[in-house]
C-alpha cells in the first residue's frame, strides 16, 4: 500500500476483527446497518429503500425523525447539518425546511433527481416509491421482521411522540433511539430508566458523536446511553475499547454519498469509497454495530 493516511488506516491497524473486546470471546460478524435504508439501491429514508436492505439481509436499519407542524413524525433527512437540520435545497430541490409543511403537504413534494445526496439510480429518485413516509408506514414495514430500527431524534420535539408510537405499536424490543442532540435521548432515558435483569437498558439508546471530545465517555454515561456512535472515521482501537470497558455497546456510522467521496478523494487514498477494504479495516477494531451505504459488500465482508 502506498499513500497510507495516518487519519485513517493506522487507526484501524493490527486488530483482530473476530475478538469482543467486551467478552473477549470469537465473534462472527459486526451487525449490520442500513444507513437510511440501502442509498445506494433506492433514494435514502424511503420504505422502498428500507424493503431493499430487508431483501439484502441487513440486522437493523438507521432512520432520521421530524415532528411536523400538524403533529405526525415523519422520516426525512435533508440538508443543514445537524445544527439546522431538514433543509430542501439538495433533496427536493427547494429553499425552506421540512418542518415548515404537514405531513400531507411533504407526501407531495418531488425529490430532486440532481441532488448529490442521493447516490441511487435517477429512475429510482423519479419512481412512484420516491416520497417522504410517515415513521408509522416505516414501522409497519418493519414490525415482524426481526430488523432494527435505528430512530435518530433529527428534529426538535420528537423524544415523546416517537416513544409514544413505538409503544403504541407494541415494537419496544425492536426500536432502538439516537441523537447528536443528547438532551433527546436524555428525556428517553428519564421516562424510561427500566433495566433487564442483566443490568442493561431495556430502551436503548445511542450517544452520537461527530468528532468525540476527550470525554465523549462520560458525556454518553452522563445522558444513560447505551451506545456510542462514531463517525467511522474517529472509530479507533482505542476509543472502541473504552466504550465496551464502560459497559457501552459501539457503532460507526459512515457520512452520506457527497462526503465520502469528499473523504476517499482528499483524505483516505488507500481504501475505496465502501468498498471491501474500507470495510475491514474499519472492522479490526472490534465494532459491535456498523451502519453503512452499502450492507450488500458489507455483508459479502462480513460473511468470509
Amino acid at each position: 500500500l502506498f499513500l497510507l493516511p495516518v487519519q485513517f488506516y493506522q487507526y484501524f491497524l493490527l486488530y483482530d476483527k473476530n475478538v469482543s473486546s467486551i467478552t473477549g470471546q470469537r465473534k462472527t460478524r459486526p451487525i449490520i446497518c442500513g444507513h437510511r435504508g440501502s442509498i445506494y439501491k433506492e433514494p435514502e429514508n424511503t420504505l422502498a429503500g428500507f424493503l431493499k436492505a430487508i431483501e439484502i439481509g441487513v440486522d437493523a436499519v438507521e432512520f432520521d425523525v421530524f415532528l411536523l407542524k400538524c403533529g405526525t413524525l415523519v422520516v426525512f433527512h435533508g440538508a443543514g447539518g445537524d445544527e439546522n437540520p431538514g433543509l430542501l435545497d439538495d433533496n427536493i430541490g427547494i429553499e425552506g425546511s421540512i418542518l415548515d409543511y404537514t405531513a400531507e403537504e411533504a407526501r407531495k413534494l418531488s425529490f430532486n433527481s440532481n441532488g448529490e445526496e442521493f447516490g441511487c439510480p435517477k429512475d429510482r429518485i423519479d419512481a412512484p416509491s420516491a416520497f417522504i413516509p410517515t415513521l408509522k408506514e416505516v414501522l409497519e414495514v418493519l414490525k415482524g421482521t426481526g430488523v432494527i430500527a435505528k430512530i435518530e431524534l433529527k428534529g426538535p420535539g420528537t423524544a415523546e411522540p416517537v416513544l409514544e408510537l413505538v409503544e403504541s405499536m407494541e415494537m419496544t424490543d425492536q426500536c432502538h433511539y439516537s441523537s447528536f442532540d443528547h438532551s433527546r435521548i436524555a428525556r428517553i432515558r428519564e421516562l424510561r430508566p427500566e433495566r433487564n435483569s442483566d443490568g442493561t437498558y431495556i430502551y436503548r439508546t445511542g450517544a452520537l458523536f461527530v468528532d468525540p471530545p476527550y470525554n465523549f465517555i462520560s458525556l454518553s454515561l452522563a445522558v444513560g446511553a447505551s451506545e456510542v456512535h462514531l463517525r467511522y472515521d474517529t472509530c479507533t482501537k482505542e476509543r472502541v475499547d473504552a466504550i465496551h470497558a464502560n459497559g457501552m455497546g459501539s457503532l460507526a456510522w459512515w457520512r452520506g454519498p457527497p462526503g465520502m467521496l469528499k473523504d476517499v478523494t482528499e483524505k483516505y487514498l488507500d481504501v475505496g469509497n465502501e468498498d471491501e477494504s474500507m470495510y475491514r479495516v474499519a472492522m479490526k477494531t472490534g465494532l459491535e454495530w456498523m451502519c453503512v451505504n452499502k450492507p450488500d459488500i458489507l455483508a459479502k465482508v462480513a460473511s468470509l
